[in-house]
């Protein structure tokens, strides 16, 4: 008899992991496997993480052990004919969190490696995934192991993370639509003196092409450049070959000292025609690739996999695959859209050439710096942290962002009623839980909204391994000991009120990933969206999970 699972996870880099830890804190049994070797630790293209992933991993509890073993970038600054002609800052968030932090993937990998293996789920490395069979109710899969061995295996799900080359996507015939960009580029991390401050990167638009310098947590420096005609188009740029593109491009004094390693590749823009095919889905990578332009390849990776993960609990708890899935392409499909667009034209900035479109690029880079654009429009942009899901099929008239933020609900403290420490509201969001938000009057006449508030609670009360009620109190001086006490009541701070499409609401209902599935002004649970149905099956033993931090 062959081996089932709910999930089967192809692709053990940062969205395969995240997959993995997601589908484990939501109780769901999987496992992950990867082809290669596992990782080594000094080779990296990716170097960059934006607050939309972050947040992800503080949902995992691990966003503070990445903060630390990353660097806070502060600014990225261009350079045009050795002039700086704009610069972007790079403030902190609202939450403390770095709006752009500097961290190698490898670095990012361990981390979650480490946390997946807390929940159970060990990385199956040299692990092959052979053959693949959708049968409507599973998939029928073939591995190899490391030491040949091969395993008949049936999952109810197969998620491929395997990035540009994806078996899973090979097998199952998506199409994987796009373009490949016509120069070469070359990239290598090592031991560089420069006037480059930590925590900044430089990119010099010289007419030859471009030179991008990123300082990197330590003392490393990253060395990225257009490499077309430069060295053997088939092996790796060596040190004095970057030390000449430096050389010719940048307006200052670089010298290469020692290599970690380096590597020349071809940049794709390409995306996956759908990212289903039956009981087979793709995120990260072997959904879309684009240009390296803006740092979005972890981003938006890891933002994949926390949407398709509590998805995939949901659809294992017995709720509508097809609805599910539906609204998990509708919702990640356009941002990954989106994406390829921004890195697209920062590459065409990247590659002017000539002489008057140079001095155009340049005079609106200039101008937009002047005007704070950057700051305001482009930033917010790449930091992902409030993506618009107003048009998926599974959230309401009032749902699609972001629940926490100025369009939504103000972080805050809050004092329980009753006894205990107060808590932040982002940490009680963080739950890997449904999260209904009932905003109470505990002052209201006759107690009528107390009446209302536990007609609602008992009605929830089934949904209990899919949903956390949340009762936030607006009072003067609410009972302790009376109608509110309960683990799940909290005071409000003085004229707290939700804002935007939330303002005036009643009910706010959170999905595990933060954003709002619907919302009312009313107390009446029908008139939500997307609430969770009472599960079909025990929640799969997992170990105890870190709270949520950053």
């Amino acid at each position: 008899m062959k081996n089932s699972l709910p999930v089967l996870v192809v692709g053990a880099g940062p969205t395969g992991l995240a997959l993995a830890t997601e589908l484990r804190r939501q109780g769901v049994a999987c496992r992950i496997i990867d082809l290669a070797r596992e990782r080594p630790a000094n080779q990296a293209r990716a170097v960059a993480l934006w607050p939309g992933a972050l947040d992800v991993l503080a949902r995992h509890g691990i966003a503070a052990e990445v903060i630390d073993a990353g660097l806070r970038m502060s600014a990225a600054r261009y350079w045009s004919g050795g002039r700086n002609v704009a610069t972007v800052r790079l403030a902190e968030m609202p939450n403390g969190m770095p709006t752009m932090l500097g961290i190698t993937q490898p670095a990012v990998e361990e981390i979650q490696v480490k946390r997946l293996h807390d929940l159970g789920v060990d990385v199956e490395w040299q692990t092959r995934l052979d053959t693949l069979s959708d049968l409507g109710d599973r998939v029928e899969v073939r591995l190899t192991g490391p030491d040949g061995t091969t395993e008949e295996l049936a999952a109810s799900w197969v998620v491929g993370c395997d990035g540009a080359h994806s078996r899973v996507r090979e097998l199952t015939g998506i199409p994987f639509g796009g373009q490949t960009y016509t120069q070469s580029f070359v990239l290598g991390d090592g031991d560089v003196d420069s006037p480059v401050p930590p925590g900044e990167a430089h990119y010099h638009l010289h007419p030859k092409g471009v030179l991008v310098l990123v300082t990197l947590p330590g003392d490393g420096l990253r060395v990225f450049a257009d490499g077309t005609g430069v060295g053997s188009p088939d092996t790796a740029p060596t040190l004095e070959e970057l030390q000449r593109l430096a050389d010719e491009r940048a307006p200052y004094k670089v010298t290469i000292r020692d290599l970690r390693w380096s590597t020349r590749f071809l940049v794709h823009m390409r995306q996956a025609a759908r990212y289903r095919s039956g009981r087979c889905l793709l995120a990260g990578d072997a959904a879309h690739v684009h240009s390296p332009a803006g740092g979005q390849g972890l981003n938006t990776g890891i933002q994949d996999a926390a949407n398709v993960g509590w998805k995939l609990a949901l659809i294992h708890d017995g709720a509508d695959a097809d609805a599910l899935l539906a609204a998990y392409e509708a919702e990640r499909s356009p941002v990954a859209a989106s994406v390829l667009r921004g890195a697209h034209q920062q590459t065409r900035l990247w590659t002017v050439r000539s002489p008057i479109g140079r001095v155009l690029r340049d005079t609106l880079l200039g101008t937009l710096d002047r005007a704070g654009v950057m700051e305001r429009r482009i930033v917010p942009t790449l930091t992902q942290d409030d993506l618009d899901y107003r048009r998926s099929p599974a959230v309401g008239a009032r749902g699609g962002r972001r629940a926490l933020g100025p369009r939504g609900l103000a972080d805050t403290d809050l004092v329980p009623v009753g006894e205990g420490p107060q808590v932040r509201l982002s940490a009680l969001l963080a739950d890997p839980r449904h999260v209904l938000v009932v905003l109470a009057d505990a002052d209201g006449a006759n107690g009528a909204d107390a009446v209302r508030v536990r007609n609602v609670l008992t009605a929830v009360a089934p949904l209990a391994d899919r949903l956390r009620p949340l009762v936030l109190l607006s009072a003067t001086e609410p009972d302790a000991d009376g109608e509110w006490a309960g683990p799940d009541a909290y005071l409000l701070p003085p004229g707290y009120a939700p804002a935007g499409a939330l303002n005036g609401s009643r009910l706010v209902l959170v999905r595990p990933d933060g954003y709002v599935a619907d919302a009312s002004a009313t107390l009446d649970l029908t008139t939500l969206t997307g609430m969770p149905k009472p599960p079909r099956r025990e929640p799969v033993p997992m170990a105890p999970d870190s709270p949520a931090q950053g």
